[in-house]
């Protein structure tokens, strides 16, 4: 699509190394060669929009060592479709995706004591209609239950879907109840398998619940260690006497929330516990572990720590026993050297937004003690909303148009493999949405692109 179209540059060497001479069809003739300086860049007018596959830099002596592949619709703009950050010269075949009238390549540091030289800098896709065609944004599904302090049955319709999953280790049900900013009285949501349950306010302050959100055993005789595949997020809980019960075992979150009271971390009898996972969380009163084999909790506030079974392991958790393993068995680091909290949906004002938090170095506490968590808000209609009967031909179309995916609760099974190819897309599920890949395709694989974020569901091994 380059080939003969106008291209400019940051800089040139000399007349005979315009920007244009990258474009021109001579792979070992003619070539564009900037100053010698980092930073620069070589951009190509497509004319008009075109759905981008991938572009081939044939590099002189002089190449690039890392940068950055961007697309724009306007030249002021842009995106970064790729990066390529540990460039060795010769010929780069790089992957795109969505869609761009403008592509340039931002070259960040050169490989050697000269500048940026291309012999060819070619970029290869389709137009004619096959622009954008799906939609970002829309509803969230059938299996999304959203509430506000005014609306009725919130009680029967948690007990409802608890009834349905309470059991249903290996079935297909799929739920996620979000709670609009506000005060909830009276309520407890016991969160079965395959369940979600969240606020929708930035902060866990901005939604309470004047009640308990609770994981017990009593559909496997009192023992919870396969109470896994459930979460809660992003609450403010009065526990209705003082102490909330979470009594789950791996693969179930508990994060951003706030307890103000204790939390009890064994199921009704004591029965055996087998780990779980607190992040980003305030907890006023004591957590008992009790029966917990292991746990991990990260970046919190607790009021105390009870008992240690095999080994429990804190990272910038204030509050947290010292590290006295092997006994008592605490592993504790004063802070976490490097994290970043999953992305999460909310309402700002009547829109849906995902907020993407900030990366945190050597973090202790919550990342919203004082306020606004830092980060990125972006709107759901830069989302594919993925809902159930999404074939992965639709779902890679998506992708393709440079949308983020948020899946809706469900199962999904693919065909195909889904391929994340642009840096920093976001890919969120809702209610443990899951992935199951069918006669052994890989379900899903992420390019060596930067900044891509994999958040709140489940791939089958298939």
């Amino acid at each position: 699509l380059s080939q003969g179209k106008t291209a400019t540059a940051s800089s040139t060497e000399g007349g005979a190394f315009s920007a244009s001479a990258a474009v021109d069809g001579d792979l070992t003739g003619t070539r564009w060669a900037s100053a010698w300086q980092d930073a620069q860049w070589i951009q190509v007018d497509l004319g008009s929009s075109a759905t981008l596959s991938h572009a081939v830099l044939t590099w002189e002596a002089a190449y690039g060592k890392s940068y950055d592949i961007q697309a724009s619709e306007n030249g002021t703009d842009w995106r970064t479709v790729t990066t390529v950050s540990a460039g060795d010269g010769g010929t780069d075949n790089v992957t795109l995706s969505g869609t761009g009238r403008y592509i340039r390549m931002n070259g960040l540091t050169r490989a050697t004591g000269y500048g940026f030289s291309l012999w060819e800098f070619q970029v290869f896709g389709t137009t004619g209609g096959t622009g954008p065609t799906l939609p970002g944004g829309g509803d969230l599904g059938p299996n999304v239950h959203v509430f506000d302090p005014a609306t009725p049955g919130i009680q029967a319709k948690l007990d409802q879907v608890f009834q349905e999953q309470e059991s249903a280790q290996f079935g297909s049900g799929r739920h996620a109840f979000l709670f609009k900013p506000g005060t909830y009285n009276g309520l407890n949501a016991q969160i079965g398998f395959y369940t979600q349950i969240a606020g929708l306010g930035l902060r866990p302050g901005d939604t309470t619940i004047n009640g308990d959100v609770t994981v017990d055993a009593g559909w496997f005789n009192g023992n919870a260690t396969q109470n896994f595949w459930r979460g809660a997020e992003g609450l403010t809980l009065n526990p209705v006497n003082g102490t909330d019960r979470w009594a789950v075992s791996q693969a179930s979150s508990f994060r951003r929330m706030h307890v103000k009271g204790g939390l009890n971390l064994a199921p009704n009898g004591y029965g055996w516990a087998s780990g779980g996972y607190i992040a980003d969380s305030k907890i006023d009163g004591q957590i008992g572990n009790y029966s917990q084999q292991q746990w991990y909790t990260r970046e919190s506030t607790i009021g105390g720590w009870s008992n240690s079974v095999w080994n429990q392991t804190f990272s910038g958790v204030e509050g947290a026993p010292a590290t006295s393993f092997p006994e008592p068995r605490y592993t504790t680091l004063d802070t976490t050297p490097v994290s970043r909290e999953k992305p999460y949906l909310y309402l700002d004002g009547n829109e849906y937004k995902v907020f993407a938090p900030a990366k945190r170095v050597n973090a202790r506490g919550t990342s919203w003690a004082n306020g606004t968590p830092q980060g990125e808000s972006i709107p759901l209609s830069q989302f594919y909303v993925v809902k159930p009967g999404a074939t992965a031909a639709t779902i890679n179309q998506a992708l393709s148009q440079g949308l983020h995916l948020l899946f809706t609760p469900g199962v999904y099974h693919v065909d195909q493999t889904i391929n994340v190819n642009r840096a920093n897309t976001i890919v969120l599920g809702l209610g443990l949405a899951t992935i199951i890949p069918d006669n052994g395709v890989t379900a899903m694989k992420v390019a060596d692109v930067d900044g891509v974020r994999l958040a709140g569901f489940l791939i089958d091994a298939g």
